[in-house]
């Protein structure tokens, strides 16, 4: 049941990053500014450094398992077809009090793609419709996140309550962007419930590893 809906979340990821023009086709630079970047990108990226932009089993609580590895790697693989630079796909479950917290992060080679993601953040009820469309949804309100300032260039977060079939669920979605790497994290877990970790940290820890691949630190 728990490795279905994130299989299931991902999917919905997965199929709404083209509509948002994340690298689908490549842009030709058209500044100096967009060279520069995209220099800075391939850099990086023939480094692995990017690599390094992901959460880990280490920065949660007790008790949370990762996706194995070669589910991830499965995962990746499905985004190769849509020619996506997707950098890191994770995922991990609490079978105890129930959470699940998964994440995307991604390329952002020029300043054109940085502005539509920022865009699209700019409009969260538009990105609750993109990246839960397929979801049962009920009748509560939907409501901004408030708690993620001061995370990324921009961020914009949206949670609401799900139908599960055998439970009812709050999916929070936040997506974020720092420089040329853009992250979407979805954390669900229990309507009622508090999440063990939140998405607000999940979220820091992501803009703090963009940083440290910046600037070189570990």
């Amino acid at each position: 049941m728990i490795e279905k809906i994130a299989l299931g979340l991902l999917g919905l990821a997965v199929g709404v990053l083209p509509t948002m023009v994340l690298l689908t086709t490549p842009v030709l630079a058209q500044s100096g500014v967009e060279e520069k970047g995209t220099q800075e990108s391939l850099i990086l990226a023939q480094a692995g450094a990017w690599a390094n932009v992901t959460l880990r089993l280490e920065d949660l609580p007790p008790g949370f398992t990762a996706m194995p590895p070669a589910e991830i790697a499965a995962l990746k693989e499905e985004l190769s077809p849509e020619q996506l630079n997707v950098e890191n796909v994770f995922a991990f479950t609490r079978p105890q009090r129930f959470q699940l917290i998964m994440g995307i992060t991604t390329r952002l080679e020029t300043a054109q793609q940085q502005a539509e993601f920022d865009e699209l953040l700019g409009d969260p009820e538009k990105l609750k419709s993109l990246l839960a469309e397929n979801l049962e949804q009920t009748n509560v309100p939907a409501q901004a996140l408030n708690n993620i300032n001061n995370i990324g260039d921009a961020a914009a977060g949206v949670s609401f309550q799900v139908d599960l079939g055998n439970l009812l669920g709050q999916l929070e979605i936040l997506g974020l962007r720092r420089n040329q790497m853009g992250a979407f994290v979805f954390v669900l877990y229990p309507d009622g419930d508090r999440p063990l970790y939140p998405i607000a940290q999940v979220g820091r820890l992501l803009d703090r590893r963009i940083q440290e691949v910046r600037t070189g630190g570990n």
